[in-house]
């Protein structure tokens, strides 16, 4: 019985443990839930991701010819019938776009989007 009572406070007392090097007050905050339908962040290494951006970059020279130079991007992902790319992009200069690159089952690619931010 004293062994089961021991286990069972120290799995209690495991639970409640903070990570090392935390206090209490310290502890990370939990991540936000997933929404479902809605974007989460897009890796930005992934191949089907840089094709996507690739995309992207190319729809901003292609409406806005500039010798400027992608100097950030940002990335999400959302699932619908087929996966969207929403890219927000920061041009050296400060141009700034939000780019939506929709991926469709067959896995074609088109700009779906196209906003001019700054």
């Amino acid at each position: 019985m004293r062994v089961v009572v021991a286990v069972s406070a120290f799995i209690a007392l495991a639970a409640c443990a903070t990570p090392p090097g935390t206090t209490a007050d310290q502890a990370p905050p939990a991540p936000a839930p997933m929404i479902t339908g809605g974007y989460g962040s897009a890796d930005l290494g992934a191949e089907d991701t840089k094709a996507a951006q690739a995309i992207a970059v190319n729809e901003i020279y292609t409406r806005h010819p500039t010798r400027a130079l992608v100097d950030k991007v940002s990335a999400e992902v959302q699932v619908v019938a087929g996966l969207n790319y929403r890219f927000t992009i920061v041009m050296t200069g400060g141009a700034a776009y939000r780019v939506v690159v929709f991926r469709s089952l067959q896995g074609q690619m088109s700009v779906s989007n196209f906003e001019k931010l700054a």
